[in-house]
């Protein structure tokens, strides 16, 4: 009985650190995101009608 506990127990912590190291991993591994300035090009306006539709 305490074998079998203490094999659950030790499948449990490698679990846990099996996850913690793969978390670690990708965020690494994940490039990071920046900010880039894009340019838009400005359309030339249209004038509005007066009525507003």
């Amino acid at each position: 009985m305490d074998t079998q506990l203490l094999m659950i127990g030790v499948a449990i912590m490698f679990g846990l650190i099996g996850i913690a190291a793969s978390r670690d991993l990708l965020r690494r591994l994940r490039p990071q995101q920046r900010l880039v300035p894009v340019r838009i090009e400005r359309r030339a306006r249209r004038p509005r009608d007066i009525s507003g539709f």
